[in-house]
């Protein structure tokens, strides 16, 4: 047979809109990077060969933001911070063009440019800084530099090669003047304006097809329908509020089609669905609007026409008619054809091309395509071949140009291969296929999962639902004609692909919390285009690494100077809210302030306001400061005292103190009142001055605020200008502090609520020691006078009549797979007065048994969750949840991920007692979905065993803040030699041992140092951190295992990289290897700020490791002073909070090792310290409180959800 393979190649250039209308500026600046690198060139290089066909799919949104810059409408912020002058850059500008204009050095266009890939390196071996320290980062001329490079790798080599003034540049290589930027910027220019009109031109000469796509790239199928997504994924988890908008869909692509009309003088004949992503009612639509074909992926055509899609050993479809034919369906709408890609040579091009030299790849492609023509029968065959027409390109050699010339090449003296475009295929080959139906897919896998089911997925969808519910309401209401078109064109632009693409967890650009800011953006601009505030949890990242970028907690006390004058490295350790950064990362707000930096020391609150501008002093700002009450004390403030805003719906908290700051000349005079309305009329609680130098700067005693050490105390800010409300600050929720000092101390008096959580509790039901520990600690405790309650399952054997038991709950629904499964709550008593509650549910506990069923993870969930779920009805809010063994280890997990932003669950402290090490629930992945944990995955926390499996337990060890032990012997067998204090000489087995695993040298020579802990300022991390460069001088070794502060992680990691004969670093937790830190090391490192309890120090006594600790709470009343005279003691304990404390007693004990003698008299003392507390009443409680001070700790200055900021419920409900 002679005839040739028809082979069509439709390339997709589409960019998302990075244009914020109603600041007429572009965010980011790929269109017009773009356009200098594969916009033009993609038409321009079919110049040279005349016989090679192509079809463009030319998005209408890249086509109006092309046009955009070449009339010059429009700013763009990377462009205008490139072309200003180093010398006249701010201290904010010079940390985006750090941070945002140096790409990953993985890029093959930056590997190629040594003075470009210099400086990448050099932001990437500083990555993550502070804004300000990123601004220090790069002198004058490597900013320059910066500024050039950043532009000029995205011009395409051939227009280098073509154009002397780049070329020079390139040569030049670095030290770039101002001047050198000129040319980069013009030839931009003039590669902007070239591009619309080739693709025009290309077109007109009848050697390429334009088609078009719904306008801003949405995916017609979910933005008609969102449930459709569940067709493909019945399990897909969805997003509560379903986003339904078939007109969004059918006029999105009617103004596709209208705008490529205009513009190319054409009525485009076929279109490109975004995302090749198809269903019944999009092919309806494209019928509707009298186009002709669509295209989709060879997956969605497997099944919708039942027929899978087989190849051979060699790739070579067994059936290729049924994929390279067109196809025709029937709609109401009319008859539309249906074209889908070869998904294989599609990828190959965009995906595997790359690592082979142009003419293998080309070679490779021409190949297979005669492959398929050896195969054609008497039916002609269209091979389409369907990819991006620029990213791909990033990744290749010469950016693609050398493989495009090597195959257009080949391809133009072919005869078995004819290019062609799709449209005069269909032309000359009628239709002979047809399809009844179409499967809701995309082209990844024929589903929709890369756009909706993850946890930010929906977030993004929830959010888009409420806007566009909210605009179709204020189209029924209002009558302003512009400010609706403005809001309806921002909602179209909310719904591209592109959004929720980047949401994705399996996607990464490197700028995630930048494409987070811009979709936020474009849904907050459709509630000021109707003049009504946005919804507060738009000023909130969806992406929570972004969070990051907004705030910073304070690394430890600050006691900065009041004087006027701000020095910086006073502040530096402090925590702050960077407004600018809740507001979006690339637009400011229109307010006073852009940064608030708050700290304590012992005493005070220390605020700090940066405000826009710079210098305070000219501008009528007046602040106003609310504060929550004591928890202890309550709050009853009256709202109407506050001139903005008015209680806990619009800050999350309420507020019982007000702090006025008013202009008084050159000052600001501060007064603190009660807002109790029996306060009105008294005098100030506090006054004060603050001076206007660049910053607003005061501080407020704790005492003032009436605030116990150990409080949360939560404070959110209100701007004026000239009397009227600018901004609340933070836009959304507050600022949280806890008080200074351990609040246990004196505390520990204090009854705590504890709710203790076990599978079995005797007398009721008991397998093992669980049951009576679960049966005798609460008893303990209620003697002590706390409020401790026990809950377990209602087992079928335990009798209602024999227990005295009584329903309190009934009908409780409780979350299991995302459905609720009804439970009563029954309560009977432990003993005369410790309430214990049971949770009924005749499916997963009315069967004999209490272990070793199939479905031990459901139930063993289902009881956890029933647990938490029962706490509200029940009116009882515990200080502290008291989790036993893997059956219940999940609640601490479920607490961190499912409760962490409701206030009754939110300051929960959680305790796990590990029984038995043996028995840890693992099971499979769909225990996830069980517990409505699925959306954050495994826990990847870099801990074999935990990253690929579902361990229960292991998760309670991750997320519980306090794990013990209820034997300190519990896993003595998984240590190297067991040993006693008679036995002393063994230990080294075990030390040498650890060295190994760890991967350190081995010798036993070389003291040994263990660190186990929670890598934050409370366990004394700080003072480590002072003198690690001290440590490293000193013959040790230091073996860490802990999980924390990132900026303490990476320290350790670090020390490990660049120490590896000094220090080892396992970041996260591994039981087993605990317990060989604890048998092989020779010192233990405590030096805890404050320590309640500290369980620790008493594990490593047990093994003859002596702790270097601080002298505070449960580790001063454990450890003694090693005297050398006497011989006595069991540590070496410091008092001060000082690194150099810390220090003198490392030396201390690295003397006495080197000393045999000595050293196994010491470590007799250690072993011989009775440290047995396995149901010490007194000691649990201590463990309490260190839970609390724990979870205090880790969550001390978060930020808290709240309302839309400073509106009252009556302009809410008049916004909605």
């Amino acid at each position: 047979m002679t005839r040739p393979l028809h082979v069509a190649f439709v390339w997709h250039m589409h960019q998302p809109y990075y244009k914020d209308d109603l600041q007429n500026t572009f965010l980011l600046p790929w269109v017009r990077l773009r356009c200098a690198k594969d916009y033009y060139k993609m038409p321009a290089l079919l110049d040279g060969y005349p016989s090679i066909k192509q079809t463009f799919n030319l998005v209408p949104a890249l086509v109006a933001q092309v046009e955009d810059y070449v009339e010059g409408r429009s700013a763009d912020v990377y462009l205008d911070l490139a072309r200003r002058p180093v010398s006249e850059l701010t201290t904010d500008e010079r940390a985006f063009i750090a941070r945002w204009m140096t790409e990953s050095s993985q890029i093959r266009r930056v590997r190629q440019y040594p003075r470009y890939l210099d400086l990448v390196r050099k932001r990437e071996q500083a990555w993550p800084r502070a804004a300000d320290e990123m601004a220090k980062l790069f002198s004058d001329a490597e900013l320059r530099d910066l500024q050039v490079w950043f532009n000029l790798s995205w011009i395409g080599p051939e227009v280098m090669a073509a154009d002397d003034r780049i070329a020079e540049l390139v040569r030049k290589g670095r030290d770039f003047s101002e001047d050198d930027k000129l040319p980069v910027f013009d030839l931009q220019v003039d590669l902007q304006r070239k591009v619309l009109p080739k693709y025009r031109e290309v077109q007109d000469r009848g050697q390429a097809e334009l088609i078009t796509s719904p306008y801003y790239h949405p995916i017609l199928p979910l933005i008609a329908e969102l449930g459709i997504a569940r067709v493909a994924r019945p399990d897909l988890a969805m997003p509560r509020r379903l986003f339904s908008h078939p007109e969004d869909a059918a006029e999105q692509l009617r103004l596709g089609i209208e705008a490529h009309t205009r513009r190319f003088s054409t009525r485009p004949r076929g279109v490109w669905p975004p995302e090749a992503a198809v269903s019944d009612d999009v092919a309806r639509l494209a019928a509707d609007q009298g186009l002709e074909w669509m295209l989709s992926d060879e997956g969605i055509l497997a099944r919708s026409s039942g027929s899978p899609i087989n190849r051979d050993g060699d790739g070579q479809l067994m059936q290729p008619e049924l994929l390279y034919a067109p196809y025709r369906m029937e709609t109401s709408g009319g008859p539309i054809r249906l074209v889908f890609r070869d998904g294989r040579l599609s990828n190959a091009i965009g995906f595997e091309y790359q690592n082979s030299t142009a003419d293998e790849a080309a070679k490779d492609l021409i190949d297979r395509l005669h492959g398929i023509r050896r195969r054609q029968q008497d039916a002609p065959l269209l091979t389409v071949i369907a990819l991006d027409g620029e990213n791909c390109w990033d990744f290749y050699e010469a950016n693609g140009n050398d493989f495009l010339h090597s195959l257009y090449s080949r391809l133009s003296h072919d005869p078995e291969v004819k290019t062609v475009t799709v449209s005069e295929f269909l032309a000359e080959f009628p239709t002979q296929r047809s399809l009844a139906r179409i499967h809701p897919g995309s082209w990844i896998n024929a589903n929709f999962d890369t756009w909706v089911g993850d946890q930010e997925h929906n977030v993004a969808w929830e959010l888009l639902a409420e806007a566009r519910d909210f605009l179709s309401e204020r189209e029924r209401q209002a009558d302003d004609v512009a400010g609706l078109a403005a809001a309806r064109r921002e909602a179209l632009i909310a719904e591209g692909s592109d959004w929720f693409w980047w949401f994705g967890r399996s996607h990464d650009s490197g700028m995630d919390q930048i494409w987070d800011s811009l979709f936020r953006l474009h849904l907050r601009n459709i509630y000021m285009s109707c003049q009504q505030p946005p919804p507060a949890r738009l000023y909130q990242p969806i992406v929570k690494e972004a969070e990051s970028s907004a705030s910073k907690r304070p690394d430890r006390k600050i006691t900065p100077k009041l004087n006027g004058v701000v020095d910086q490295e006073e502040w530096s350790a402090g925590g702050y809210v960077d407004v600018t950064a809740l507001f979006g990362a690339m637009h400011p707000p229109k307010g006073a302030v852009r940064r608030i930096w708050f700290g304590h020391d012992d005493h005070n609150l220390y605020l700090r306001f940066d405000l826009i501008g710079g210098d305070v002093a000219p501008r009528a700002v007046e602040l106003e400061m609310l504060f929550s009450a004591s928890p202890g004390r309550g709050g009853d403030g009256d709202a109407s005292r506050s001139r903005k805003g008015s209680g806990r719906s619009d800050f999350g908290f309420d507020p019982a103190f007000r702090l006025t700051a008013r202009r008084d000349g050159g000052e600001f005079q501060l007064e603190l009142r009660e807002m109790r309305p029996a306060a009105a009329g008294a005098p100030p609680r506090w006054a004060g001055r603050a001076s206007t130098g660049e910053a607003l700067v005061f501080a407020v005693p704790f005492e003032a605020l009436g605030q116990d050490p150990g409080d949360r105390l939560e404070m959110v800010a209100l701007a004026y200008e000239g009397g009227k409300p600018v901004e609340q600050l933070p836009p959304t929720g507050s600022i949280a502090v806890r008080v200074p000092g351990d609040g246990s101390q004196g505390g520990e008096n204090r009854p705590l609520k504890i709710l203790v959580v076990s599978a079995e509790v005797a007398p009721f039901a008991k397998v093992g020691g669980l049951a009576d520990v679960a049966g005798a600690l609460p008893k303990a405790l209620r003697a002590m006078g706390h409020d401790v309650r026990v809950v377990m399952p209602r087992y079928g054997s335990i009798d209602v009549d024999k227990y005295r038991l009584h329903r309190v709950v009934s009908d409780l629904g409780v979350p299991l797979a995302h459905q609720p499964v009804n439970a009563d709550v029954l309560e009977g008593r432990i003993g005369e007065n410790v309430p214990i509650y049971f949770i009924e549910n005749q499916q997963f506990f009315g069967r004999e048994g209490m272990y070793g069923f199939w479905d031990d993870d459901a139930r063993f969930i289902y009881f956890s969750r029933a647990a938490l779920e029962m706490l509200r009805p029940l009116g009882f809010q515990p200080d502290v949840i008291h989790v036993n063994d893997w059956h219940t280890a999940v609640i601490p997990n479920m607490l961190a991920r499912l409760y962490a932003s409701d206030p009754f669950y939110a300051n929960i402290a959680t305790v796990l007692t590990i029984h038995n090490l043996a028995f840890q629930g693992v099971f499979g992945y769909g225990t996830l979905h069980l517990a409505d944990l699925e959306p954050w995955g495994l826990l990847k926390a870099g801990i074999p065993g935990l990253d690929d499996i579902v361990n229960l337990l292991g998760r309670g060890l991750y997320f519980s803040d306090v794990v013990n032990t209820v034997s300190n012997r519990y896993a003595e067998a998984s240590i190297e030699s067991r040993y006693d204090m008679n036995t002393l000489e063994k230990k080294v087995e075990n030390k040498l041992a650890l060295q190994k695993e760890v991967g350190l040298p081995q010798d036993p020579a070389i003291p040994v140092i263990g660190l186990i802990s929670r890598l934050y300022d409370q366990k004394g991390l700080d003072l480590i951190a002072n003198i690690m460069w001290g440590l490293m001088r000193l013959n040790l070794q230091l073996i860490v295992l802990g999980a924390g502060d990132a900026r303490y992680e990476e320290m350790f990691r670090a020390n490990a990289r660049d120490n590896p004969q000094k220090v080892a670093a396992t970041i996260g937790f591994k039981p087993v290897l605990a317990q060989h830190i604890y048998a092989g090391s020779d010192l233990f490192l405590m030096p805890s700020r404050f320590e309640p309890c500290g369980l620790g120090q008493l594990i490593s006594l047990r093994y003859g490791t002596i702790p270097i600790v601080r002298a505070t709470g449960g580790l001063a009343d454990t450890i003694a002073d090693w005297d050398p005279v006497k011989q006595t003691g069991n540590g070496f304990v410091f008092s001060a909070y000082d690194h150099w404390d810390l220090y003198a007693q490392v030396v201390r004990a690295l003397e006495t090792f080197r000393q045999p003698a000595v050293w196994r008299r010491l470590q007799v003392n250690a072993m011989s310290t009775d440290v047995s507390w396995a149901n010490s009443a007194d000691k649990y409680v201590r463990l309490y409180h260190s839970a609390i001070a724990n979870h205090a700790e880790a969550t001390e200055y978060s930020a808290t959800p709240a309302g839309p900021y400073g509106w009252s419920e009556a302009e809410k409900a008049a916004g909605s």
